[in-house]
């Protein structure tokens, strides 16, 4: 809520800071498009309280949740935010160190609103003084965060050197978060943002030897190395322990164009009551030709898939 104390406005305190936040994110974010400087006065008034929190009391889920969402606001006063946030990382509370890492997280990977033209080495040019303090503090707690069992805070910095520029010491912390079952899936995807094809070699054993938990990574392998990653998904298609990986490595392969892909996707409706999981699978397989490769939808039977699919071949 707003008073007017001595001619001037401010805020109730005694309103729970997650619902003001809440509240005032929308009318903030709005205002800040309009000139008339009132309502200027009301936006830096919203940033103001939310950098007055997190010093005074520390990043809270809250703050942090509303920090993600306010970054257009709060870029301008970037170096208060790291100020107010940075002691945070350091903290014996395990969910402070959390929502600290989500807001340096939310620092090093914004950008803002893209559009045509977007040139992001200009932009990393143009701040790369502040990422790099901002890399230095997390590099300075790098190993205290790695052997945190806190899975938000371990997410948290997988998405933090996924979005930071690559290099050995980021590809490292990934591979180590990698590890964990209950964040290597996003450490492996993370890695894949940097887009750097020496790191398939890296990938791969994972995706050989992972289960379902690692089954959206050929479709991140054909994103991330285009036609680069071609020999890991046949790799893959062969020798990948989970049906669900190998699947979808065939899918990814056919949209690039494989044969390799198609004979998979055939073998395995033609198969489809030999082996576990492949009577589901093939109804998958099922609506991916309908989705992607052109199989007519009144053709609803799996005789005509099978049809279908040996004429692709």
């Amino acid at each position: 809520m707003l008073r007017d104390v001595g001619g001037e406005m401010s805020f109730n305190r005694l309103l729970p800071i997650t619902t003001f936040l809440f509240l005032s994110q929308f009318a903030a974010c709005a205002l800040a498009l309009t000139s008339p400087p009132q309502d200027q006065d009301f936006t830096a008034k919203v940033v103001d309280l939310t950098l007055s929190e997190i010093s005074e009391k520390g990043p809270s889920r809250e703050t942090a949740s509303f920090v993600s969402r306010s970054m257009d606001l709060l870029w301008l006063r970037r170096r208060e935010l790291l100020k107010a946030t940075s002691p945070h990382l350091g903290s014996p509370d395990p969910s402070k160190v959390t929502s600290a890492m989500e807001i340096l997280y939310r620092l090093r990977s914004y950008r803002p609103m893209i559009s045509l033209g977007f040139d992001e080495a200009a932009w990393e040019r143009e701040n790369g003084d502040f990422f790099s303090e901002v890399d230095a503090l997390v590099y300075t707690e790098l190993r205290r965060l790695l052997a945190s069992r806190e899975d938000s805070l371990l997410r948290n910095l997988a998405l933090y050197f996924g979005s930071a520029t690559p290099s050995d010491a980021a590809k490292r912390a990934l591979l180590e978060l990698a590890k964990n079952p209950e964040v290597g899936e996003q450490a492996l995807i993370c890695l894949t943002w940097h887009k750097d094809k020496r790191d398939l070699d890296d990938l791969m054993p994972f995706m050989l030897h992972g289960g379902r938990e690692v089954a959206s990574l050929p479709y991140h392998f054909r994103d991330s190395y285009e036609l680069a990653a071609i020999p890991y998904l046949l790799r893959a298609l062969g020798e990948a322990l989970s049906p669900f990986v190998r699947l979808q490595a065939a899918r990814e392969l056919v949209l690039m164009g494989e044969t390799a892909g198609v004979r998979y996707l055939y073998e395995a409706v033609l198969h489809r009551d030999e082996l576990p999981n492949s009577r589901a699978q093939a109804e998958e397989i099922r609506e991916f030709a309908w989705g992607y490769m052109g199989f007519p939808k009144q053709s609803t039977t799996m005789g005509d898939l099978v049809r279908f699919l040996k004429g692709r071949l």
